[in-house]
């Protein structure tokens, strides 16, 4: 009896990952066709695989001269170097204004911390048109340094609210031993609260490379050829024949399975990283 109890939910759970993943294995079997399957009717569901999508975006075998194939693979390396520089800097500066955050009383305190969450909710409309004018006149706009910035700074934010949080569930008592038995608190810092909060750095770095490995906005406005990232270029993806469709869905797969592999490594820290990233103990 209690087994038939567990019917419902069984299939209301499996309809709903067939919700969240169909899409996704969509995009991965429709990168595998040829251009007549994918427009065949009705769908064909047994096709001999074709990797011309992959051979495009990385640019090797028949795609290997074409200027279309050479955009996508640059605009691949583009989203790799700025996704990964943006990361590391936002984990980076928001694990130490969040561990000052979370030891040290300030003027205006809570002002400050309303101020860097802030920036993650405005709109990237809003601004646009202003760092659009300010990247172009400092020589920043459609460069590796200019999207490294952007990317940096959209997640800053975000990243020190999360490690506020974590530092916060880590006794003070800690550094005043290292203290007392004379130690600087830098040394207290590194050997003894970071590898104490290592979970809530995998989560923040996780978070962080997730935002920056999708950003679209400030990429369609502030790149044009040079740093255009793969979320953009698939946006635009257009060759002789029209759309390459065969190139957006392998494109679009190769963009999925970072982010896959992210949650992947990091998924023992994501509840904890979205609970104490908010909720802090002190103010």
């Amino acid at each position: 009896m209690k087994n038939k109890h567990l019917i419902l939910p069984v299939v209301i759970l499996g309809l709903y990952t067939l919700y969240n993943v169909g899409p996704l294995l969509w995009l991965m079997i429709s990168s595998l066709k040829s251009r007549p399957d994918l427009f065949a009717m009705p769908p064909t569901l047994l096709f001999e695989p074709h990797l011309a999508g992959y051979e495009a975006v990385f640019g090797v075998g028949a795609a290997a001269d074409s200027a279309s194939s050479h955009g996508v693979f640059a605009s691949l390396i583009n989203s790799i170097v700025i996704a990964c520089s943006g990361t590391v800097l936002a984990t980076m500066f928001g694990t130490l204004a969040g561990y000052a955050a979370s030891r040290f009383n300030f003027f205006a305190k809570g002002d400050f911390m309303f101020f860097v969450l802030s920036t993650r909710m405005i709109p990237p409309v809003a601004v646009m048109v202003f760092y659009h004018q300010m990247f172009s006149s400092l020589g920043l706009a459609d460069t590796w340094t200019g999207m490294i910035m952007i990317t940096t700074f959209i997640n800053v934010g975000l990243a020190t609210w999360i490690m506020k949080g974590f530092f916060d569930g880590v006794p003070t008592e800690v550094e005043a031993i290292a203290l007392m038995n004379g130690y600087s608190r830098w040394y207290a810092f590194r050997k003894l609260v970071l590898p104490m909060v290592r979970g809530g750095i995998a989560a923040t770095a996780g978070f962080s490379f997730i935002f920056a490995w999708n950003e679209f906005a400030f990429g369609s406005i502030l790149t044009t050829t040079e740093a255009k990232t793969l979320p953009v270029r698939i946006s635009s993806a257009a060759g002789a024949t029209g759309i390459e469709w065969t190139q957006i869905f392998a494109a679009g797969t190769v963009l999925v399975i970072p982010v896959i592999l992210f949650f992947y490594l990091i998924r023992r820290h994501l509840l904890m990283g979205m609970t104490f990233g908010v909720l802090g103990k002190k103010g």
